[in-house]
């Protein structure tokens, strides 16, 4: 008996040697947590389509949008740790979020950290037809006229609508906000003056500033972007001290196969370390592709997920 148990145990572990090795024999699934058409989803296919020629295997993208990512955040956390279900994570699910909610996973131990692509990159945006040419008008008209501007960002708790909250009670601005399941919605209730002003990325909102619907008064981030360097940083403005800052990252549920967490690694550093690549979607989305490796950046998450708990908590 003693002897059917521990063979049972060598072929139980030969096996699953073996599978890792060969990984990937079929399709893999990537889970964005944002609907089509927002930045998310546009480079996570890119980086797909790139990451199937390296594994030799199809990337299949599933939008599971909703509560600012954590639907599709949590859809990753519960997947089978086979290294068949991936996904991108946006970092308020992990760091900001389950301080203001309960979410179905441990932000910190359920997931399997791949890599980073890169900083989002955030801007205010308002009609074309806005009487706002900068973002000091704006903040003026605000102050003039309280409860009297609405804006729009995904989801709450997100780093979107945290910098507004931030810009409206730094700046004496009153203002509603207006939440949405992804960047594309609010740009579309801009449009249609359902809202006054939305802080977005860039797939959504660039190709309306191109075609002069929309006007970007000020970038959020740490940066000018390269595809408005005239367009000043938050912190330019000389009115706040402030930049936001996200990323977008991949992860694969917390277990999976050592080896398999290796192919992975060493495919995904590749990608997004080839200039071409970088430069690919820097043209097209406004992107900026830095990557960092999975284990570096869960480091990063603890620390971040620490100071966001002790800024709440502050505020209690």
């Amino acid at each position: 008996m003693q002897f059917k148990k521990i063979l049972g145990l060598l072929i139980f572990c030969f096996s699953n040697l073996v599978y890792a090795q060969e990984y990937p024999i079929r399709p893999i699934q990537m889970i964005v947590q944002f609907p089509p058409g927002t930045t998310t989803d546009a480079v996570a296919r890119e980086v797909g389509e790139e990451l199937a020629k390296e594994l030799g295997q199809q990337i299949v993208v599933i939008n599971r949008a909703g509560a600012g990512g954590v639907i599709g955040v949590a859809a990753i956390a519960s997947s089978k740790p086979d290294g068949y279900t991936i996904g991108t994570v946006n970092m308020p699910t992990l760091t900001i979020i389950p301080h203001l909610q309960q979410v179905p996973y441990d932000p910190l131990k359920a997931f399997t950290h791949l890599g980073v692509i890169g900083p989002y990159d955030y801007g205010v945006f308002v009609n074309a037809n806005s009487p706002w040419k900068t973002f000091a008008e704006l903040v003026e008209y605000g102050r003039k006229n309280p409860n009297k501007l609405s804006f729009g960002t995904l989801g709450a708790g997100t780093t979107n609508q945290l910098t507004m909250d931030k810009i409206g009670n730094d700046l004496g601005i009153k203002w509603t906000y207006i939440p949405y399941k992804g960047d594309n919605e609010s740009v579309l209730a801009l449009l249609g003056d359902q809202v006054q002003v939305i802080n977005a990325s860039g797939a959504a909102a660039m190709p309306q500033v191109k075609a002069g619907k929309l006007r970007m008064l000020v970038s959020t981030g740490a940066r000018r972007w390269n595809a408005l360097p005239d367009v000043p940083t938050l912190t330019e403005t000389g009115l706040m001290k402030f930049s936001q800052n996200s990323f977008l990252s991949l992860a694969a549920p917390a277990g999976i196969p050592p080896n398999v967490k290796k192919r992975l690694d060493d495919s995904i550093k590749k990608v997004l370390s080839d200039r071409n690549f970088q430069d690919r979607l820097l043209t097209k989305y406004g992107q900026n592709v830095i990557y960092q490796s999975g284990d570096t950046y869960e480091k990063f998450i603890s620390e971040e997920n620490v100071m966001w708990k002790k800024s709440f908590d502050l505020k209690k």
